[in-house]
């Protein structure tokens, strides 16, 4: 900015008037040049002026300074936006050519992109991510298992009928990968019991349940993560294949990202998150953790748990009751009273 160059300048003269000045005086006080009365009065009258000026001017140095910091920071957020925006405007064109993907992969990679609410931008690396899960989950070519996605998709959108069409709408890509997410599940439970029964193990008795805090808190507290990591390690118990094991790594990282991007959206995502919910529960018997109590001893587990690996110096208060929970309780009660 040139009028910082200006008054840095101004500064640098104000500097060198105030010790030409001073200079005088001490040479007046030393002997080597005396001064007349008026000239020494004329003189410090002088050097008064120069540092009045001095801190006018270094005052609106600073004021300069801090606006060029600012239009610099806005600048750099623009350049950074341009860059983001371009990012994604350019990214189909990207996975089109990028060698070190399958056609099928890339195809599949374009179309999350098409699919994506517009207020969701994933990295490259994420959207293959997904592609390549979608490929694995893509069972509709499976003619065995069309009714039951038929019948999956058709409780889905009876579930789905309250939802405003805008909410659906930002939402989208959700009501594709759900059904086929909850389907896998099924397939996966169905599998486990066949195991169980051909090798004449003990019964199966359902997946655990999981709680809503552990979604609501994560990433930014450790227990949350934990109690999540632990209730994997549950579930992957339950598996006996190394297929099975594989299957509920890649169920269990879609799971928890379609349900931190409805926890994101707040309220807004209440009525869709239910129904992701009640669609899970009436399939693959995954539901949630209601009653408060048990919420608190699970609770008690992990912190004791965590305590033991030397994590609670990062203890994060938190309810337990998320707004999602109580939303969901509300509403399991209004249900059960049109029942009767």
């Amino acid at each position: 900015m040139n009028a910082i160059i200006a008054v840095q300048d101004l500064i640098k003269q104000n500097n060198e008037r105030v010790n030409i000045l001073k200079n005088q005086l001490k040479d007046h006080e030393s002997g080597v040049r005396k001064l007349s009365k008026m000239a020494k009065a004329s003189t410090e009258n002088s050097i008064e002026k120069s540092k009045e000026a001095l801190e006018k001017n270094e005052m609106i140095l600073k004021e300069l300074q801090k606006y060029d910091a600012m239009e610099l920071e806005k600048e750099n957020r623009i350049k950074e936006a341009i860059k983001r925006n371009n990012y994604y405007k350019f990214q189909k064109i990207r996975i089109k050519r990028d060698i070190n993907k399958s056609d099928s992969q890339k195809l599949e990679a374009m179309m999350i992109v098409d699919e994506l609410p517009s207020d969701v931008s994933l990295e490259d690396s994420d959207v293959f991510n997904i592609a390549e899960t979608t490929i694995k989950l893509d069972l509709r070519t499976h003619d065995e298992l069309d009714e039951q996605l038929k019948e999956i998709k058709i409780d889905f959108q009876e579930l789905l009928k309250n939802v405003k069409n805008e909410d659906i709408g930002r939402l989208g890509m959700l009501e594709i990968h759900i059904p086929i997410l909850v389907l896998h599940l099924c397939i996966l439970i169905s599998n486990i019991e066949e195991n169980i029964k051909d090798e004449k193990l003990a019964s199966f008795k359902g997946l655990p349940k999981y709680e809503d805090w552990w979604i609501n808190e994560l990433w930014y507290n450790h227990q949350a993560y934990f109690g999540l990591y632990k209730w994997k390690a549950i579930v992957q118990s339950l598996c006996i294949t190394a297929e099975q094991k594989k299957a509920w790594g890649t169920i269990f990282a879609n799971w928890v990202f379609i349900k931190k991007l409805l926890n994101k959206k707040g309220a807004l995502a209440f009525e869709f998150n239910f129904a992701f919910d009640t669609l899970m529960k009436h399939h693959t018997g995954l539901e949630e953790q209601l009653d408060i109590q048990n919420l608190k001893n699970m609770e008690k587990i992990v912190k004791d748990i965590t305590s033991q690996e030397n994590f609670s110096k990062f203890e994060h208060k938190h309810n337990i009751e998320t707004p999602y929970l109580q939303y969901k309780k509300a509403k399991i009660e209004v249900l059960e009273a049109m029942k009767q």
